[in-house]
């Protein structure tokens, strides 16, 4: 993903507080590494040998970065801190006519702890900001993140095989957020 957070998302950072969200470094492989393996419990249940389970999850992991590289070029991904140690890892990308949540990812320890909660919120905050909807897919088995964000106010779009789409509109009709300003009363 990319090494610097794009100036589109200026001000994010700032509705982030106290969650401190930065670009990736070099030293953050092995983070990323526990991060993703935390979020592959269908492949630890795996009773195969954990040598291949482990390779299983590396390669799991490289394709889904290429995966983001390819399908959001322009995606800024960040890392996570509270109180200076990473927890968790988002990428979001900015197009024309919305903000997507492309991944959130927090180790078990940060979770049911409200960050989700607040990063979401100040994500919602940045998209209403820009006049834009922000919009993300949960996979259906993942019932409790489903459950927050409709909590917080997203809608189905859409559903696939694997995932359902939803969208966050600040209460705006999706076909009004970028309709042009209705003229003036004569």
């Amino acid at each position: 993903m990319q090494p610097t957070q794009p100036t589109s998302l200026a001000g994010l950072a700032d509705l982030l507080a106290p969650i401190d969200a930065r670009a990736p470094r070099d030293g953050d492989f092995d983070f990323l590494a526990r991060l993703y393996a935390s979020t592959r419990l269908d492949l630890h249940s795996n009773t195969a040998d954990p040598a291949f389970v482990a390779s299983l999850i590396a390669m799991q992991q490289r394709l889904q970065g290429a995966g983001y590289r390819r399908d959001f070029p322009d995606a800024a991904s960040m890392i996570i801190e509270q109180r200076g140690a990473p927890c968790g890892r988002m990428v979001v990308n900015v197009a024309t006519d919305a903000v997507r949540l492309v991944d959130i990812a927090l180790l078990a320890h940060a979770r049911n702890q409200g960050i989700g909660r607040h990063i979401l919120g100040a994500l919602q905050r940045w998209a209403a900001s820009q006049g834009m909807p922000l919009t993300l897919a949960v996979h259906h088995t993942n019932s409790q993140a489903r459950r927050l964000y409709v909590a917080l106010g997203f809608q189905s779009r859409s559903r696939t095989a694997f995932a359902e789409h939803l969208v966050w509109n600040n209460g705006t009709p999706s076909h009004e957020l970028h309709a042009p300003p209705s003229p003036s009363p004569p």
